[in-house]
């Protein structure tokens, strides 16, 4: 699953596969200014994370 966030000077990705980890990557126009990776403990944790506090 993947969210796309839209701020004023910068877009933000989400990606979430299922699994205990989330993938963000901020971007500026075409470049790629930072990309981290959230990491849970528990599927759950993390699916409730990309479900409630990634938002649209």
């Amino acid at each position: 699953m993947r969210k796309f966030i839209r701020h004023h000077s910068y877009q933000e990705y989400y990606e979430y596969d299922g699994n205990t980890v989330i993938e963000r990557t901020r971007k500026q126009g075409s470049v790629t200014i930072r990309k981290d990776w959230i990491l849970f403990d528990t599927v759950e944790e993390a699916s409730e994370y990309f479900n409630n506090d990634c938002e649209l």
